[in-house]
């Protein structure tokens, strides 16, 4: 019946793949579930087998664990103190970035201030070397206004 269902259309067997995979699976599966059971002959040879015989005892069958080599580990712990070092030395970096970030924004803030100060006053007053106040000439005060402008626009 098989041959025929076969031999009759080449859907039909996509259709009989669909049917026995299940069917294969649940065998597969079944073998994985296996008992094994052990018993000594009359001659005192040791024997195992899936089918449970008179005087046989159930063996509980345990997976292998596979051990890595050493250099493997070796080699794993090596990389995972590379990755931990290479972490704690981007979190240094990032804490670093944030205190020159934090650092920088209090500069412009004074820049920013200092620069509303040219805005405010008319006059602009220096001591001279005898210790009086002279006013200070306008072209002085604006290229002094534009050094401000400029640091601004470099480091703001």
């Amino acid at each position: 019946m098989l041959d025929r269902l076969v031999r009759d259309s080449p859907g039909n067997v996509m259709k009989l793949r669909l049917l026995l995979l299940p069917l294969l699976s649940t065998c597969a599966l079944g073998q994985a579930e296996a008992q094994i059971y052990r018993w000594v002959d009359a001659q005192g040879q040791v024997h195992f087998d899936q089918r449970p015989r008179q005087g046989a005892e159930q063996i509980e069958v345990r997976p292998q664990v596979v051990e890595r080599e050493e250099h493997v580990r070796e080699s794993e712990q090596n990389r995972q103190r590379l990755f931990d070092v290479r972490e704690q030395e981007r979190a240094e970096q990032r804490e670093l970035n944030a205190q020159l970030r934090q650092q920088q924004s209090a500069r412009c803030a004074k820049l920013r201030e200092q620069l509303a100060l040219y805005d405010k006053r008319v006059f602009w007053y220096e001591e001279d070397a005898n210790g009086r106040r002279v006013e200070v000439p306008n072209d002085r005060v604006q290229a002094s206004k534009n050094a401000l402008l400029a640091q601004l626009r470099e480091g703001c």
